[in-house]
């Protein structure tokens, strides 16, 4: 080659930009530790200097809490249809065949878009990551608000989709309570340990960096295997229908809260956003 270079030289190299400690890809996890503990010499000022600061100007960063976005926007805006459609089939086993549709889906969306965000799809996920240090300060910040925004143009579009007197007839996809059949409160323990659940299996199945040498690419799949179980664990928690179950992602009750516009209801927010009737 002319320049006394190669055509290995020439070879496009992937992006780094989802390479970090939280991704549900294992070959994309960040072995490196984070800027702010690579100092041992730091002090403890210095170290909350760089944890807050750093990478809220790198355009990678952006460029996975775009795909969260787009991610996060899809992924609601299908779970509503799938709600939408299973009610419409007339079937009496509607929240088996949501709780099944949507574990399906969550592994495939989190295939998708783990090479280029991490797959988080879910501000449960990224949060927890953010405690456990497993994705920094900036990137878990503009990933929940991208998730928020995603979530927010997904029930736009279910409404626009159906229009609002057909969206508030189907709850805007799912996520409804009704309170004179069980209260808030009672609601809100089902949701924080339905959570707790999933957290626990997601770290074990996918996000410790120790579960990687035991379920390698498996990790998705049994995560989306994971909420399909918790899902359907809490779905007949009220007879005759006043509490779809727990829905452990709060931006999607959040897409179907604003595909109903709250037209006729009070909302009120816990784990998740609820439509609560008395």
């Amino acid at each position: 080659m002319q320049n006394g270079t190669t055509s290995s030289d020439h070879v496009h190299k992937p992006t780094a930009r989802a390479r970090f400690r939280g991704s549900f890809a294992p070959k994309n996890r960040e072995r490196q530790l984070p800027v702010y503990c690579q100092d041992p010499n730091a002090g403890a000022a210095r170290k909350l200097y760089l944890y807050l600061t750093q990478g809220w100007f790198d355009p990678d960063i952006w460029k996975s809490a775009f795909v969260e976005a787009m991610g996060t926007m899809c992924l609601c805006y299908t779970s509503g249809l799938i709600g939408i459609t299973t009610v419409n089939t007339g079937t009496k086993q509607v929240l088996a065949y949501v709780g099944v549709s949507n574990s399906v889906l969550l592994m495939l969306f989190i295939y998708a878009t783990s090479p280029a965000s991490g797959g988080h799809l879910n501000p449960l996920i990224t949060f927890a990551t953010l405690l456990t240090g497993l994705s920094e300060f900036p990137r878990a910040i503009l990933y929940m608000l991208a998730q928020l925004l995603g979530s927010a143009i997904s029930g736009g579009l279910i409404r626009e989709s159906f229009g609002l007197e057909t969206t508030v007839k189907y709850q805007g996809g799912g996520c409804y309570l009704t309170t004179s059949e069980l209260s808030s409160g009672q609601a809100f323990v089902i949701e924080m340990m339905s959570s707790l659940t999933l957290l626990v299996l997601a770290f074990g199945v996918a996000l410790d960096p120790r579960a990687v040498k035991n379920f390698g690419p498996l990790g998705p799949a049994l995560v989306g295997l994971s909420l399909g179980l918790v899902t359907f664990a809490g779905s007949k928690a009220v007879a005759n229908g006043g509490y779809p179950g727990p829905s452990v992602n709060p931006t999607r009750c959040f897409a179907f809260a604003v595909a109903r516009g709250g037209t006729g209801f009070d909302s009120g927010c816990c784990v998740i956003v609820w439509k609560q009737r008395k």
